[in-house]
This record gives structure tokens, C-alpha cells and sequence, in this order.
């Protein structure tokens, strides 16, 4: 069994240059257990091998932080003033992740004991993250792309049916 996509994805979230982003997936199953060469393995009651690699993007919580907004709710001098309210980052960009995934489910005498072991990794680039700015422009922070990040690790996964009754699992 195998699987694709390919969405194209748009945000005005974003300038509109990078406002359009390519996402795309693939992913697929091999039923290892239903090869004839595994006919005598006859306790081996599931044994599955997957794999998947995508990219998917992640939208800033900002809406057009990378527009400068103005507020007309500045007074200057007893006066109604208008002004920035926001500092911007033209520059900015979708928080992409790059995602790998591999596992092996396996279940043994009729699913009594079953399991799973999994390794992912994921990299995180472009992070969109709040950062500080000189006072001098009248901000403290502005929203931009500056971070990277890496999460990866192995999972096991064990059950079983100890006892297996009509009424009793």
C-alpha cells in the first residue's frame, strides 16, 4: 500500500511573494506476514513494515506580521494621533518541518502479544519566533523566521491479551 500528496497552500498570513508554499507526502505499508515465504511462520499473526517522509508548514500567530499596521489611537499633545502599531519583517516565511517516520508492527500468537517499534525525526527550520529589537525604533520585539530544531527518538510499544475469555480479556 502506498500513498501520496501534493497541496499547494496559500496564507495571507504572509508577504506575497513566499504567501504560496509546495507540501508534499509519501508513505507506504508493506503486510510482510501475507508473503507466501512467511506461510509457515503460522505464530506470526501481524508483521507490518511502514515508512512516510513529508513537509508541512506551520502559519505565524501574528496575522500579517509582516505588514507594518498603523493605530489611530495615539494622541500627541491633547490631540488625536495616528501611528505604528507594529514593527515588521517583510522577510517573513512558513515554519516548515521535515518529517521521517519508520516503523514495524508486529503481533504474535493470534495478537496475543503485539507491538510496535517506531523511529521519527523531525526538523524544524525557519521557526517563526518573537525576537528582541533595538528601543530605539520605538518596538521591543518584531516576529521573524530565526530558529531550527531537531526531535528525533525511537518508540516502543508492547501489549498483550494475558487472558483471553469470553468475558474476560
Amino acid at each position: 500500500v502506498a500513498s501520496a500528496s501534493y497541496p499547494r497552500v496559500g496564507a495571507s498570513i504572509f508577504p506575497p511573494d513566499p504567501r504560496r508554499a509546495d507540501f508534499w507526502s509519501v508513505s507506504g505499508a508493506w503486510r510482510i506476514n501475507r508473503e507466501s515465504f512467511m506461510s509457515k511462520a503460522d505464530y506470526i499473526s501481524n508483521l507490518r513494515l511502514r515508512a512516510s517522509y513529508g513537509i508541512n508548514g506551520t502559519l505565524p500567530i501574528d496575522n500579517y506580521g509582516w505588514r507594518s499596521l498603523v493605530t489611530y489611537s495615539n494622541r500627541y499633545m491633547g490631540q488625536a494621533g495616528g501611528g505604528i502599531s507594529t514593527f515588521a519583517d517583510e522577510n517573513l516565511r512558513w515554519e516548515t518541518n521535515y518529517v521521517t517516520n519508520v516503523g514495524l508492527e508486529f503481533g504474535l500468537f493470534a495478537q496475543r502479544l503485539y507491538g510496535t517499534i517506531e523511529y521519527f525525526n523531525r526538523d524544524s527550520k525557519d521557526l517563526l519566533q518573537s525576537v528582541p529589537i533595538s528601543r530605539v525604533t520605538g518596538f521591543t520585539s518584531t516576529l521573524r523566521n530565526v530558529g531550527e530544531m531537531n526531535n528525533h527518538g525511537l518508540e516502543l510499544s508492547l501489549g498483550g491479551d494475558i487472558v483471553r475469555k469470553s468475558k474476560l480479556r
